[in-house]
């Protein structure tokens, strides 16, 4: 089973040096029953934070699109893990969905 971090992690090839440490994904430590089940959505929830820390920037600035190029990033591996998964069909509805409502919104 995995945590968002270690599915991240053995990615081939890894991310740039540079995104990589846009890459921020809470990790509690704790790893779900089915494994890569739930990555889909642990990446996603760090892709919507990202992306409205990149669209409360005013104006235009590197920072943002750092944000920006990192929740695009984890919306792509969100989607890769989603592929994964038992209920592949299932996981990338939830990712869409997620992506179309927006916001990181707990």
């Amino acid at each position: 089973m995995d945590s968002p971090i270690t599915w991240l992690a053995a990615r081939t090839p890894p991310a740039p040096d540079e995104l990589e440490a846009w890459l921020n994904i809470p990790d509690d430590g704790t790893e779900l029953a089915g494994g890569v089940d739930w990555v889909p959505t642990a990446l996603l929830k760090a892709a919507l934070v990202h992306l409205d820390d990149a669209v409360a920037r005013p104006g235009r600035d590197r920072e943002a699109a750092y944000q920006l190029l990192a929740a695009d990033a984890l919306i792509t591996y969100g989607c890769e893990a989603a592929s994964e998964a038992t209920d592949v069909r299932g996981a990338l509805v939830e990712v869409f969905v997620a992506v179309r409502a927006g916001g990181a919104g707990e």
